[in-house]
């Protein structure tokens, strides 16, 4: 096979000495005790089990550690001083792969790559490129060089494909010292292997010294190895050369067997089977001998004297000046939104939208009377508060959900500082959206508001709502620099503009407001912007004479609000160095504060639970015994076992692409063959296995046989060919209602529940026809099945919570659906993230299952050799989903040596054989003799293959299916089974999520607090009038907390609803019906709390009353947002464009109340009453100002003849003309609110068995 070379300039060879190195979590110790040297120029891996301690090792000796992990211990890393001609203080840069891809979607693997190569390497373009260009040859990633990465929402690469390019981008720094976290994760095993020589390859011509992580290393992977570090428990089983670990196993009376797997066989002997009492007495025991001779040995092992000279190694610092890292990252951010098309179309579409919407509102109002007065300086708070607001929640959760994450990595590789990152983005911004958007909004509110048609009035206007824009972003930024949770960062967002609100002069008059907050309208930058808008709109406005004199209607009007006249300029540079104090907060958060991953507590659980726990390793082994009999004796009957034949299976996409610059096209299309013509036999009493490379459409064939493709208006799926069932021709959705399916990710599974939880809830939703004591011995069974006993009472865990790891997570998801037993199983690679004990005894347990008449067909990327013997059936796929061979595993292997690939000795014939169908694109040579290989042996096996019989039987209608396939078939929970567990599930994650459920209730409580500051005591005179107009109006932003609340928890609910419903688990009633449960005592909670604070604080009528209807209204508001949330978040998942269309809704609709544009055109008023926060507020106004209550005017609001304007409340409604019939409303709200709660039941509905098929 011909080598490419790799142009990587020379290094600084750097060495590793760890000497007892012991590393602690809080109360536990992790790793325990280990000792290796590894010398400059090798590749070191640390081997063992899920649980074993390797990431959190790998971390260490990277220096990425956090404040809950410590450790004791010498970690040296020192440059030979008698070879080493450099410099002492030369640079040495460190590179670390992460087990999680961050990468940005919308790029290319090529444009990836290159951007990574400008930011950190040092070289002419010319020399970064062709090195960019040889990585991806190497790699394996020329084919999908121009395919975008792609995320969950937009498919792009593959997670291999993911897994390669991530590596690359680590690999393009030429580090001295590289380390990586699982680098074979996803891969094939052919692709794994490539990746391992690239690794080898670099370390034995540059010099590196490579530390990596890795689960089940293949043979030759393993051989390919300098050195190895296997753990088990956190405890060293052996540390150092390769050559002689199968030698120093063998004299302790345990040979490998010749055709197995070393690392595999190795890992096997060192981990403890729990599955049992006497496994697990006998496996400790041997666990114990295997520590206590390695402690023997290494502490005479390593000789520390030999001269050195040790260095500091960190992350290396950014390889390019401040300067041209602000000019890549421009380039990349204004590549990446102006891809994300939707988002773009929404962000720039929404200030004409909003801008039409409210110069209609507010569309020319009087501007003699006193009605149309206000109505204008309502219109002027919205220009300089609604622009700036919505683009504060799009930017955070642009920046907390999807962008920071990037930073988070690219700042912990030391390519970028926080300024640059902060300079790029609002470069790349300027003109898309930092211009643009104030610039549309301006230039149509300005003129449908009849404002002066004066151009330095018009300018100085669009100028004020420049800096509000501008502003809001950097409070965005601040807010996520001090925390990446978008539930925190939009609480202080969405607080901080509260308080802007409060102290702006317009609900409460800036020179009448209490003493103790009147200073805080110096720190409020909308105080400015909305004074600067005032002063520049009524200076000098309505001017005549009266007895010689000239008096003007506009500086009167502005005089009440304490603002001065022609007081501009002043204003609008104060808020724009507002904006600059923001993001200079921001930055320091950015440059001190870093990321914290948390371990994960162990949950104590009630004393009933504990005392089962202890049960597991007495009883599990009878119990696994009984309850499999009993699940086979009520499933399994003479004659129900099921084949499946697939014939003719086809899948291919056709994706409409909006937009298509480089084309010069509007609309685009492209067209991609995952499935051709697929013909294969699956049969019960054995593991069926579909096996093939990255990109070989195994993922695409279950999720089309069980009914899991879905098109979309942009995405149509084109399918054709039969699925039998014993020779019967079944529909789709026949199989899916059989078959339990096991996805590749893990996402759907809850963070903040525990294993033994998790499967807990799942048995009780599966298993309803069941009592309590059975689902509970079949839980404790599966754990212990699944070796999950020792994790049972550990979190889930996510990215924020460090939790079980990943290969524990994979064993939960395959637990959850194994709980029915069910007579068909798809399982997308269960074995992948596995170490080899854990996934032999996934197979293991799926052997006992097959033996019961289960029909199972799994995907498997590396399967071990014993493994691939075990196997009932192979089908082997080729890259795009072309079929290379069906049969049995000796019959493959007997045809496959008649074609002339026969398998060496001492190795996986498994690994041989997906080398053997895949095309090598390492080069183009390599690529040339493959591919002529690949499609020999393809056409080969299609001219077989066409010579068999094929099924003529017509498809059998649902009753004959039913009469059929009866045992077999899921049933639903029943309603009120699904809503209890829902209800008792959601409650444990909302309690144990302190951070989001404080968010939850502290929200509207936090703000009447600030309210409450403001407003009390309300008076009652002319500015009392006001206040309460301008209270009354704020209860409209709980509109927006509502949807805040429902952002921060209806996602991840969400995702694990969809799960279970595609399980055919339960409907979405119960789902829908717990989540209101739990969100309406909050709610209540929240609005007995809201009204105490303004009702009793502030001083609306202190009448119980005035009380319980501003209960019922803050209630309402609350509630209806949430609503909005769940409609919006259902039909779209992009949360840009989430945030950004609910804002819109929510601020119209605020706007629309009927408080702050008294002269609103007609169609605006029939639409208000669809609105409920019209009806709260022409409520709360009407009580608010009841007839007897009394004003006086000596602060203003008099008539031409001196009377006061306002002598009592009904003054109030009648000169505003919002007087209504209280009851009706009160009535009709209540109306209102039950369509808004039912709305979203029919938008799920419709998303989930209408528009997803």
């Amino acid at each position: 096979m011909l080598e490419n070379e790799l142009s990587f300039v020379s290094l600084t060879r750097v060495s590793l000495n760890v000497i007892e190195l012991n590393i602690h979590a809080k109360d536990a110790t992790i790793v325990n005790n280990v000792s290796f040297s590894l010398p400059n120029g090798q590749l070191m891996a640390i081997i063992g089990g899920s649980g074993s301690g390797k990431t959190t090792m790998l971390n260490v000796l990277a220096g990425k550690t956090n404040s809950s992990i410590n450790y004791d211990g010498e970690i040296q890393y020192s440059r030979d001083a008698a070879k080493e001609g450099s410099k002492a203080d030369e640079k040495v840069t460190t590179a670390y792969l992460t087990q999680h891809d961050a990468l940005a979607a919308r790029l290319t693997c090529r444009e990836t790559l290159r951007i990574a190569a400008d930011l950190k390497l040092h070289l002419p373009k010319q020399e970064r490129y062709s090195l960019v260009e040889e990585l991806i040859a190497e790699l394996g990633l020329r084919d999908c060089s121009e395919t975008f990465v792609g995320d969950s929402i937009n498919k792009g690469l593959s997670g291999g494909e993911k897994r390669r390019l991530s590596i690359a981008v680590q690999m393009i720094a030429n580090p001295s010292v590289l380390f990586l976290d699982e680098p074979t994760t996803g891969l094939d095993a052919y692709s794994a292997f490539l990746l391992i020589k690239t690794l080898k390859k670099l370390c034995e011509h540059g010099g590196r010294t490579i530390i990596m992580s890795i689960h089940q290393p293949r043979s030759d992977i393993l051989f390919a190895l300098d050195q190895v570090c296997l753990l088990s428990k956190g405890f060293p089983m052996y540390c150092g050369a390769v050559v002689g670990m199968v030698e120093y196993f063998s004299s302790m009376g345990y040979t490998v067997p010749e055709r197995c797997n070393p690392a595999d066989y190795l890992i096997d002997i060192c981990s403890v089977d729990n599955r049992t009492e006497k496994s697990t007495l006998d496996s400790e025991g041997r666990w114990n001998m295997f520590a206590s001779e390695w402690q023997e040995r290494c502490s005479t092992k390593y000789d520390t004297s030999k001269e050195t000279a040790v260095i500091s190694v960190d992350p290396s610092p950014p390889s390019v000046s401040i300067l041209q890292q602000t000019f890549i990252l421009t380039k990349r951010n204004f590549l990446l939104s102006s891809r994300d098309r939707l988002t773009l179309f929404a962000v720039q579409f929404e200030p004409v939208i909003v801008g039409i919407v409210v110069g209609w509102i507010f569309y020319k109002p009087d501007q003699t009377s006193e009605s149309g007065l206000r109505t204008i300086a309502g219109a002027l708070y919205i220009v300089g508060s609604i622009q700036g607001y919505l683009l504060l929640l799009l930017e955070t959760y642009r920046l907390s959900e999807l962008d920071i994450k990037i930073y988070d990595r690219e700042r912990s590789e030391g390519c970028v500082t926080a300024f640059s990152y902060l300079m790029a983005r609002r470069l790349s911004n300027l003109v898309q959206e930092d211009i643009l958007i104030p610039l549309l909004f301006a230039i149509i509110t300005y003129f449908m508001f009849g404002l002066e048609a004066n151009a330095g009035r018009f300018f100085t206007y669009f100028g004020c709502t420049l800096v509000s824009h501008q502003t809001s972003v950097a409070v965005a930024y601040m807010a996520v620099s001090i925390s990446r949770d978008f539930s925190k960062a939009g609480l202080v967002g969405n607080l901080t503009f509260t308080l802007q609100s409060m102290a702006c002069g317009f609900f409460v008059n800036a020179e009448k407001m209490p003493v103790y907050v009147r200073w805080t309208k110096y720190i409020a930058y909308l105080w400015y912007t909305f004074s600067a808008l005032m002063s520049n709109t009524f200076s000098n406005f309505g001017c005549h004479q009266i007895n010689g004199s000239e008096v003007c209607t506009g500086d009167q009007y502005i005089d009440t609000f304490g603002i001065p006249k022609n007081w501009i300029s002043v204003p609008i540079i104060i808020t724009f160095c507002w904006a600059i104090g923001f993001y200079l907060v921001g930055l320091l958060f950015f440059q001190f504060k870093t990321v914290d991953v948390t371990l994960a507590k162990q949950v104590s659980t009630k004393k009933k639970n504990s005392n089962e726990e202890k049960d597991i390793s007495v009883d599990t082994s009878n119990e696994s015994v009984i309850v499999e009999e009993k699940l086979s004796n009520e499933s399994i009957t003479e004659g129900s076992e099921i084949s499946i034949d697939l014939q003719d299976i086809s899948l291919s996409v056709r994706q409409i692409q909006l937009f298509e610059i480089s084309k010069k096209k509007l609309i685009g299309h492209s067209h991609k063959d995952i499935l051709c013509s697929v013909n294969a036999s699956f049969r019960p009493n054995a593991i069926n296995a579909i096996m093939g490379p990255s990109g070989s459409g195994k993922t695409s064939l279950l999720n089309l046989i069980s009914d899991r493709v879905c098109s979309n208006f942009f995405t149509k799926f084109n399918e054709s060919g039969r699925i039998i069932f014993n020779q019967q021709p079944v529909m789709k959705s026949m199989f899916k209602s059989v078959c339990c399916y096991v996805s590749q990710d893990d996402n759907h599974l809850l963070p903040n529940l525990t294993v033994y939880e998790t499967l807990k809830y799942a048995a009780r939703l599966r298993l309803s026809h069941h009592n309590e004591s059975r689902i509970e011995t079949r839980v404790r069974t599966l754990i212990s099945d699944l070796g999950l006993k020792n994790c049972a009472n550990t979190l889930v865990g996510n990215d924020l919570i460090k939790g079980i790891s990943g290969g524990e997570k994979r064993r939960v998801s395959i637990g959850i659906q194994l709980l029915t037993d069910p007579s068909v199983l798809l399982l997308d690679e269960p074995t992948s993230g596995l170490d080899s004990f854990t996934s032999s005894t996934i197979i293991e347990l799926l052997k006992k299952l097959c033996q019961q008449g289960k029909t199972i067909i799994l995907t498997i990327h590396q399967p071990r050799a014993e493994v691939f013997a075990d196997f009932g059936n192979v089908l082997l796929l080729a890259k795009g989903g072309r079929v290379a061979f069906n049969g049995y595993p000796s019959a493959m292997i007997e045809y496959f040596n008649k074609e002339g690939f026969t398998c060496p000795q001492l190795t996986n014939i498994a690994d041989y054989l997906l080398d053997v169908i895949s095309v090598n694109i390492q080069n183009y040579e390599n690529e040339v003799s493959s591919k002529e290989r690949v499609n020999a042996l393809i056409e080969k096996w299609r001219v077989i293959s066409s010579k068999d019989v094929r099924n003529v039987n017509p498809t059998m209608t649902h009753s004959e299916f039913t009469s059929l396939f009866a045992q077999h078939i899921r049933h639903h929970a029943s309603v009120l089974v699904a809503y209890k567990v829902c209800l008792s599930r959601q409650f444990k994650v909302m309690t144990r999520n302190i951070d989001s459920c404080f968010a939850r209730l502290a929200q509207v409580p936090g703000m009447a607090a600030i309210l409450t500051i403001y407003f009390a005591p309300l008076k009652n005179n002319f500015t009392g009038v006001m206040n309460r107009l301008g209270l009354t109006q704020q209860y409209t932003s709980l509109y927006f907390c509502g949807m805040l609340l429902n952002l921060a928890v209806y996602p991840a609910e969400r995702d694990n609803f969809y799960q279970e419903f595609h399980d055919n688990i339960y409907g979405i009633g119960p789902f829908l019906c717990a989540y209101m449960t739990l969100e309406f005592p909050m709610a209540v909670l929240s609005a007995i709390l809201f009204s105490v604070l303004t009702v009793m604080g502030i001083g609306l009528p202190r009448t119980a009353q005035m009380l319980f209807i501003s209960m019922y209204c803050s209630f309402i508001i609350t509630t209806c947002g949430e609503a909005w949330g769940i409609v919006v978040n259902t039909l779209f998942n992009r949360p840009g464009f989430v945030v950004n269309v609910v804002s819109i809704i929510l601020s119209i609709s605020s706007i629309m109340s009927g408080i702050l544009s008294l002269n609103m055109p007609k169609f605006w008023k029939g639409l208000n009453y669809v609105s409920p926060v019209h009806y709260t507020s022409m409520i709360l106004i009407n009580y608010s100002f009841p007839d007897q209550m009394k004003f006086t005017c000596n602060d203003g609001g008099r008539n031409s003849d001196g009377s006061c304007l306002f002598n009592n409340g009904r003054d109030v409604i009648d000169n505003y003309g919002l007087h209504v019939n209280t009851s009706v409303y009160l009535g009709v709200l209540a109306a209102v609110w039950v369509v808004y709660r039912i709305i979203p039941y029919l938008i799920l509905k419709a998303d989930l068995e209408l528009f997803k098929r």
